[in-house]
């Protein structure tokens, strides 16, 4: 998890270039730490989990196996963290749902008003505590399904089967996740950070050779030294790092950063001189010393210190500016690093101070939007009696961001998403009628899954197309507990989509436009349900 902040488009690079644009998607798909880990771990918790589904033949099948993509993280700590906020929107939902059945049954008008109230409710305290977002969002996402419940069903034992089935498959899907991190060793939060920073290090070190060298491509992915800081700043909330511990962190990331960033300016094409290439032979070699230092068993601690005290006197005087600045920060960092012993006092570290969240509306006229976009994709499909396009409501509820600029971004990458995954999808349900056993169909279902959740443990800013990939396949291949070879399923899906990307459009911009424009628009969130 990682933030959207890096080196991925160098200073002095505007506009749209094709390199640039290849070299966007590489850097989307490149290996990180335990990514590969990450994606195997989906994919065997999605097939059990549908195995299961298809033997119990639960109803809510297509739930469970989504499901999966939104429990399982990159480490064991976010994991638990998405879990224990998913029982409590459930739990959330299931109260309201059940307040709204019981005072509502045979009362359509009141109905109606108490789902809007109930959505104005939560999308009021989406904007008002943004950390806790999925607590207030999935119990829209859970009242969109069961509005048309109500309307078509309006029976007390349905409703409660229904969320008797939910239950069964959020409790399936948390131990089938669970019961899979365990067997194949998920990582821990500490030991991402430890692969990041190492693998940092080691690609830093690699560029400064290749700079120094005349080697180095400019189309070559720099460090994004904001995964390990934004790691780092978790550990800390958590209590596994002490706050001067994620200082020097902070701060030798930051060099390394710097560092890296400097190897890319400049004409790469032209051969460095002589004095260039030994100012970058010396960086290299101190980064190679440093990360020897820090990686080094503990064991041999001791002697590592006393081998760079002798070797890092013999560092040199580096003529470039810049460059000569950024290895001082980084010799700083590393004379704070050695001075927080075991004796050290364990201040408290100043924290960079956080920029407010911006947002384009009141809390209380943003819930207002919001809800009129819900409710008038609600009577829509009501009306047209179309429960298929309930994915409107909910594209609603997922994309709702009180900044109109990062809510537009998070809508574009849940179309894009949704449009590739059915694409797979759609591809997928051209073999399944040729298997005549169930391992021809999990190996389908495998691949698929296999190619979202690649994507979907990528960086943070664009995971959120992967988490879309995979619900899309999901939806499609696993709708009811059989393999299923209809392409309406596609169909309505897609519509549901635009028209939900319609109606928010209308309530946030085309009535009455008020938003800021022109700033970067914040990353998806990685723990955004559906």
């Amino acid at each position: 998890m990682g933030s959207p902040i890096g080196t991925m488009l160098r200073s002095g690079s505007g506009g749209f270039t094709i390199a640039g644009f290849f070299r966007q998607v590489l850097e989307e798909l490149r290996p990180l730490p335990d990514r590969w880990g990450g994606t195997m771990r989906t994919v065997i918790a999605c097939l059990l989990v549908w195995v299961i589904v298809l033997t119990f033949r639960n109803p809510m099948g297509d739930f469970s196996v989504f499901l999966v993509f939104i429990l399982l993280q990159r480490n064991k700590t976010l994991s638990r963290l998405v879990a224990v906020f998913l029982i409590l929107a459930l739990i959330v939902a299931s109260l309201w749902i059940f307040a709204i059945a019981c005072l509502s049954w045979n009362i359509s008008w009141l109905r109606i008003l108490l789902w809007g109230g109930m959505f104005w409710l939560n999308y009021y305290l989406m904007s008002r505590l943004p950390k806790l977002s999925i607590v207030f969002m999935l119990p829209i996402s859970f009242a969109s399904i069961f509005c048309f419940s109500f309307d078509q069903d309006p029976n007390p034992n349905t409703i409660i089967s229904q969320l008797g089935w939910v239950w069964c498959a959020v409790g399936l899907t948390i131990l089938g996740s669970f019961l899979v991190e365990y067997l194949f060793g998920a990582p821990t939060a500490m030991d991402l950070l430890r692969s990041e920073v190492r693998r940092g290090l080691n690609r830093v070190e690699t560029h400064c050779l290749k700079r120094a060298a005349g080697k180095l491509s400019p189309l070559t992915l720099g460090v994004n030294a904001g995964v390990a800081q934004d790691q780092a700043k978790m550990l800390m909330k958590f209590g596994v790092l002490t706050p001067l511990q994620r200082e020097n962190c902070h701060r030798i990331l930051k060099a390394v950063g710097a560092i890296d960033r400097m190897a890319f300016e400049g004409d790469l094409s032209l051969p460095p001189d002589a004095t260039t290439q030994n100012d970058w032979l010396r960086v290299a070699t101190h980064l190679h010393q440093l990360r020897k230092r820090l990686f080094k068993p503990v064991a041999h601690h001791s002697e590592s210190l006393g081998e760079m005290d002798r070797e890092g006197q013999g560092v040199g005087a580096i003529t470039d500016t810049k460059l000569d600045g950024a290895m001082r920060a980084l010799l700083d960092a590393e004379a704070c690093l050695d001075a927080s012993g075991p004796g050290t006092k364990d201040a408290k570290v100043s924290e960079e101070p956080a920029a407010p969240a911006r947002k384009d509306f009141t809390d209380a006229e943003f819930a207002t939007r919001a809800t009129a976009a819900t409710m008038a994709c609600y009577m829509f499909a009501s009306m047209t009696d179309w429960s298929g396009i309930h994915t409107c409501m909910i594209t609603c509820a997922v994309s709702a961001m009180n900044n109109v600029d990062s809510q537009v971004f998070k809508q574009r990458l849940r179309i894009i998403g949704a449009s590739i995954g059915g694409l797979i999808g759609f591809l997928a349900m051209f073999l399944i009628p040729y298997m005549d056993n169930l391992m021809g169909v999990l190996l389908i279902m495998g691949v698929a899954v296999g190619i979202s959740a690649w994507v979907s443990m990528g960086r943070e800013k664009y995971s959120y197309v992967g988490l879309q990939m995979g619900i899309a396949v999901v939806m499609l291949i696993a709708q009811d507990p059989h393999a299923t070879t209809e392409f309406t399923i596609i169909r309505d899906r897609l519509v549901g989509i635009l028209l939900g990307l319609v109606a928010m459009r209308y309530a946030f911009i085309w009535w009455t436009p008020k938003y800021i424009r022109g700033v970067e628009p914040a990353a998806a969130p990685r723990l955004s349900p559906i």
